[in-house]
């Protein structure tokens, strides 16, 4: 076995959570055109088929992600459609040896276009259900959109419907979509205030695009549990030093802001400073099928970028489940340790 092979098989036999990922985003091709085959749905590319789709998929700019993301989620209409999705995105969690995966939905931006709330409950909790029987223990970010503060009620009221049938469904609220001056906190702040008093945990984007000042918005007015993304706080040395030592952890989907163009390549990302600097990070793939990252693939790119072995790997691992929205005895049950702050 190559040493290559060999990390591999090692990576993938760890225990670890997946904490940044959109399901809409998950969506390989073959699946996405027989969705898109249901309801009639046009796909960018669709005319050459898996090919031109897959094609489709290698966004090489943020409006081409947008165009394919979007037409993805024309493609989820029914409960069947969103069960289907998500059991075939836990089969590959499986393969890879993720034991627990934190999966972003927006829900509101499905009900505008005429997607019934209820019918989206039932394909979330049935492919929940499809999950756990492959062995992957799954719960939900609902985003809200910056650009949509009008929905925020509304993603709350989804959340805690969710929530009244499956508590362990929910892990918190999250916050996506352009970070632009245009967009203001200040409409959405009694929504999360709401929902941390629920219990939910607030994790939103921030800092990806936009520097390290909406990383400490979303920290000191959102409260924020952990950080989508977060790498722009590397522009603030007051700021990771604070990150550091609150302990708040940012999701790092490292090929994700090589695709979209936010660094040159994983061999410029800031993440090893950011460790360095004493940041608590995890992992994740963001949007796995519009990437073509899984999360071992993931592990394996920085290892191979900055050079890590079996140690940092693992670290990154443990970490990954320490941050989970869990209850100790499931953590514990995963495979993370039992006593952890979060």
């Amino acid at each position: 076995m190559s040493t290559h092979d060999s990390l591999r098989a090692f990576v993938t036999a760890l225990p670890k959570a997946e904490l940044h990922l959109h399901l809409e985003g998950s969506i390989q091709p073959e699946l996405a055109l027989r969705l898109a085959a249901r309801h009639g749905v046009r796909l960018p590319g669709d005319e050459a088929g898996v090919a031109g789709v897959r094609e489709a998929y290698r966004c090489r700019d943020f409006s081409a992600f947008i165009a394919i993301y979007l037409a993805l989620s024309r493609c989820l209409q029914t409960p069947a459609d969103l069960c289907d999705v998500l059991d075939a995105l836990a089969g590959r969690l499986a393969h890879g040896g993720v034991v627990h995966a934190e999966i972003t939905f927006t829900p509101m931006t499905h009900h505008r276009r005429g997607v019934p709330l209820e019918a989206m409950i039932e394909g979330l909790l049935a492919g929940r259900a499809a999950a756990a029987a492959r062995g992957v223990s799954i719960a939900f970010v609902f985003d809200v959109v910056r650009s949509l503060p009008d929905q925020a009620d509304g993603t709350l009221a989804f959340a805690r419907s969710v929530a009244a049938r499956t508590r362990a469904a929910v892990a918190g609220l999250g916050l996506a979509g352009p970070e632009h001056e245009r967009y203001p906190l200040t409409p959405m702040l009694p929504v999360f205030e709401q929902a941390r008093a629920d219990g939910f945990a607030v994790l939103p984007h921030a800092g990806e695009f936009v520097g390290a000042s909406n990383v400490r918005a979303a920290i000191d007015e959102l409260g924020a549990r952990r950080i989508g993304h977060g790498v722009r706080a590397v522009e603030d040395p007051a700021l990771v030093a604070e990150l550091a030592a609150r302990g708040i952890p940012l999701e790092v989907c490292p090929s994700s802001n090589v695709a979209l163009g936010v660094y040159r390549s994983i061999a410029e990302h800031p993440l090893p400073r950011l460790r360095e600097a004493g940041v608590e990070v995890v992992l994740a793939t963001d949007d796995p099928a519009l990437f073509g990252v899984e999360l071992v693939d993931e592990y394996l790119r920085c290892a191979a970028a900055f050079g890590w072995g079996e140690a940092e790997l693992a670290a990154l691992a443990r970490a990954s489940l320490a941050h989970a929205v869990l209850d100790d005895a499931t953590r514990a049950r995963l495979g993370g340790a039992p006593d952890t702050p979060l």
